[in-house]
């Protein structure tokens, strides 16, 4: 745990959550959709932090189960980290190129990620993230993706 971690721990209030995305994505004309559940913990950031909202939940999906997930949501940029067998580093941020460092069972990959839209209505009670974009190789597209992450407070309706 980083002094980063550490400091949100002491300074931001925490709901756990109940986290369901959707993920679809096109490559080469096939496409592909998932959909997962699972328990989260969701966190108001400080304002000296930039503010906004942080995730943090386990992997469910086939192939990451057990790595430690963080997306961060700030107006329209996010940041999701993963550590594990495959850990990744991601940034969105609507109308910009980010590049990536990617690691699969074939080793580390270098991504270009450009996000055609950032939505988010993140609040204390939950909300909705929608992320519309593409991945690219050496700048020839990879996959268009679409991803929509559901967070509700647990006990709630």
């Amino acid at each position: 745990m980083n002094e980063h971690d550490t400091v949100l721990q002491r300074r931001s209030k925490k709901y756990p959550v109940l986290i369901e995305i959707k993920d679809s994505h096109e490559i080469d004309g096939e496409f592909h959709s998932s959909e997962v559940l699972c328990d989260g913990v969701l966190a108001e950031l400080p304002d000296d932090d930039g503010g906004g909202w942080q995730l943090d939940y386990v992997e469910q999906s086939e192939g990451l189960e057990g790595s430690r997930a963080a997306l961060r949501v700030q107006n329209r940029l996010v940041s999701l980290s993963r550590e594990g067998e495959y850990p990744l580093e991601i940034t969105l941020e609507q109308g910009v190129r980010h590049s990536c460092y990617y690691t699969t069972p074939a080793g580390l990959m270098r991504l270009g990620v450009f996000a055609r839209s950032v939505e988010s209505d993140i609040g204390h009670s939950g909300g909705k993230i929608k992320l519309n974009y593409t991945l690219d190789f050496y700048a020839d597209m990879m996959s268009s993706n679409q991803m929509e992450i559901k967070v509700l407070r647990s006990g709630t309706e």
